[in-house]
Formats: C-alpha cells, sequence, structure tokens
C-alpha cells in the first residue's frame, strides 16, 4: 500500500511538471510573439504588425487586448506616415512623384479595406479600437491624371520621331501609351496611338527557302519551312510572312547549301542463347510429380539498320530599304535514322521475354529522310530567331 502511495506521488509530480512545462513555453510563445509586434512597430515596420495583428485575433471571438491595440496603433502610424509623404509631393509634378503619390495612396486604400471587415474591433476586456479612414479619392484623382498626361506627352513626340522611320522610337511610345490606357481605360484617342505606333514600331520579315544544293528538297519541306509558326514568341514587333508585301521591312531567306543522304548499312551480329526451363513431369505408375529441369537453345540475328541525312543552310536576313545583309549565320541538322531487327532460330523461350522479334528491313527513301533533317532545322531557324532583334 505504501508502495503504491509512493509510485502515485511520483505520477501526479510528473504531470505537473509537464503541465508547468507546456504552460511556461506557451507563455514564451505570446511574450515573444507581442515583443516582436511591439518591435515592428518601433522600427517602422508599421504594415507588417498591422497585418500580423489582426491575423492573430481574425475569427476569434475573445480577442486578446495586445493585438488589437497593436493594430490600431500600427493602423494610425501607418496611415499617418503615408498622409506626410502625399503632402509633401502634393506641389510636385513629375513622373516619379506621381508613381509615389499612387504607391501611397494604394497602401492607404488596402489597409483600409483590410481593417473594414473587422469593425466594430473590440478586444475582450470591452475596448474598442478606433481607426480614421482618409479619403484618397481627390489624391488618386489629381495624381493619376498627371501621370496621364505626362505618358501621353512623351508618347506623342516619340510617335513623331517614328513616324519618320524609327522604330525603337515607335516601341518605346507604345509602352507609354499601353501605361495610359491601363491608368485610363477605354479612351478612343490612346487606343488609335497605340494601334499606329505598334504598326510603326513591328518589323515585317518576308520568308523564303532557296536551294543551291544540286538536289530536289520536297515540295513539303519548302512549304514547312516557310510557314514555321512563330507565334510561340508572342513578340509583339516581328511579323513573319510567306507572301511579299508592300510594307515588307526585312528578308530571311534560308539557303540550303548542301544536303547529302549517306548509304543504306546494315550490321549484323550472330550469338547464342540459353535457358534453363523447369518443369513438372509425372512419375510413372504413380500420381505424383517431379521437377526436371530442362535447357532450350536458340541462335539470334542481330540487324542493325542506320542511315543519315544532313542539311546545310544559311540564314540571311537582308534589310529591304537598303539592301544590306543585317544577319547572317550558317546552321546545319542531322537526322539519323537507327532500327535493330532481331530474327531467331530455335526455341523462343530462351529469349528474353522483352525481346521484340521480327520485322522488315525496310529503309526510309531519300525524300523522307531529307522530311525529317529538314523538320530539325526548322528548330535551329527558330532558336536563331529568338535571339535576333530587328
Amino acid at each position: 500500500m505504501i508502495h503504491y502511495f509512493f509510485q502515485r506521488k511520483i505520477f501526479l509530480m510528473k504531470k505537473m511538471s509537464y503541465f508547468s512545462l507546456f504552460a511556461t513555453i506557451g507563455l514564451m510563445l505570446l511574450t515573444s510573439s507581442c515583443a516582436n509586434h511591439l518591435k515592428m512597430i518601433e522600427r517602422g515596420q508599421y504594415d507588417k504588425a498591422f497585418y500580423r495583428s489582426l491575423d492573430r485575433i481574425e475569427g476569434k471571438k475573445n480577442k486578446r487586448e495586445k493585438f488589437v491595440a497593436y493594430a490600431e496603433e500600427a493602423f494610425q502610424k501607418a496611415n499617418a506616415r503615408d498622409y506626410g509623404i502625399l503632402q509633401g509631393l502634393r506641389w510636385e509634378s513629375d513622373e516619379r512623384s506621381m508613381r509615389e503619390i499612387l504607391y501611397r495612396i494604394d497602401l492607404i486604400n488596402k489597409r483600409q479595406e483590410r481593417v473594414r471587415s473587422f469593425l466594430p474591433l473590440t478586444d475582450r476586456s470591452g475596448y474598442t479600437a478606433h481607426f480614421e479612414f482618409l479619403d484618397t479619392r481627390k489624391w488618386e484623382e489629381e495624381a493619376s491624371g498627371n501621370l496621364f498626361a505626362i505618358w501621353m506627352e512623351e508618347g506623342d513626340r516619340l510617335l513623331e520621331v517614328a513616324r519618320d522611320g524609327n522604330k525603337h522610337a515607335a516601341r518605346e511610345a507604345y509602352d507609354l501609351f499601353a501605361r495610359a490606357n491601363n491608368l485610363r481605360p477605354g479612351q478612343p484617342k490612346v487606343r488609335e496611338r497605340m494601334d499606329e505606333s505598334l504598326y510603326l514600331g513591328t518589323s515585317r520579315v518576308y520568308m523564303s527557302v532557296s536551294n543551291s544544293s544540286h538536289m530536289i528538297i520536297p515540295a513539303r519541306l519548302e512549304r514547312s519551312l516557310t510557314t514555321i509558326n512563330f507565334s510561340e514568341f508572342r513578340h509583339r514587333w516581328l511579323d513573319f510572312s510567306s507572301t511579299r508585301r508592300s510594307d515588307d521591312d526585312y528578308h530571311m531567306d534560308i539557303e540550303i547549301t548542301n544536303i547529302s543522304i549517306s548509304p543504306e548499312r546494315l550490321i549484323e551480329r550472330i550469338y547464342d542463347l540459353s535457358k534453363d526451363i523447369e518443369k513438372e513431369v509425372k512419375v510413372p505408375g504413380t500420381d505424383s510429380t517431379t521437377t526436371q529441369t530442362e535447357t532450350v537453345y536458340a541462335t539470334i540475328t542481330e540487324i542493325t539498320m542506320t542511315r543519315e541525312a544532313k542539311i546545310n543552310a544559311n540564314i540571311v536576313i537582308r534589310d529591304l530599304f537598303n539592301r544590306k545583309v543585317v544577319h547572317h549565320e550558317p546552321v546545319y541538322s542531322t537526322y539519323g535514322f537507327d532500327n535493330v531487327i532481331n530474327l531467331y532460330k530455335g526455341d523462343r523461350r530462351a529469349l528474353p521475354s522483352r525481346m521484340k522479334t521480327g520485322g522488315a528491313i525496310k529503309f526510309p527513301n531519300d525524300e523522307e529522310m531529307v522530311w525529317q533533317a529538314g523538320e530539325l532545322l526548322k528548330d535551329k531557324v527558330l532558336d536563331y530567331v529568338r535571339r535576333f532583334d530587328l
């Protein structure tokens, strides 16, 4: 009996020790969390403290006093800081200042929208936090109007330069008009300027294939090379066509200089295979069976078929206005045909289970070889186009 009470006392002491340990850890975590929020406010990290405080009390019926107080203080200080910056920039008119004003307005609006769903925000002791909202509509209207005017004015200046043939100026103008359109969508004059600058900034490229290899290339290969789908690049400033247009800027010619096709090659290898097969055999005169091992044999004739086609070409891009070559790069592609056929004589069971057998010894013809090499050449052309800028 004495031993029982002694063991019981030890158990209760251990239980109380664990409880004390967990309680201490919980208190330390809470204290650390509160200290972290306070440090954020002291360091001027108001938004970080504000949003984290709201995250800690969101969805909870009994909201801790400290987190409500931190949210209130961080909100007030963040809004006061941003309002002070807005006041300091109110007489500025440059693009950088307008961007900063809109950035601060966005911070204020997001902050106010976040706390709105908590209102009224009351902690578990009954205190209701106070949040004074700022009306940013006038600030936003003025700043966006000024920024819109800045972008439109600079875009118009660049568009005038673009009308004299400067494509880079047209592209810069397009970017400015696009920003203005995002800021104040739906204005016809902005859309018209975007369309004009897009047209003036686009390099139109006429594509063709020429053949000096003294070999006939398949008609489908020529069509394939001149109708490469460049849409995957989503390149706003390049427009390719296999049809000549009056306003083309460049001519890209894929000059095929050489086509070589190797002879058909057959490599034959003969080897033997064997495998031990176990089978059940009935013992004569009884109803029982026994296991016997039988060795089976097969002779394999492995035929390896190879053939290769290679296309050499030059990618030449000419400026159609001054007739000068602006890009020139040699490219080549190689297509290799490889096939293995296994023929066997003997017992099929001697072969590996995954070995395929049989099949016709047939090579692709010259046209098919050139076509396959041409498809690989298309990939080289695509890689090249990814790298150049017109």
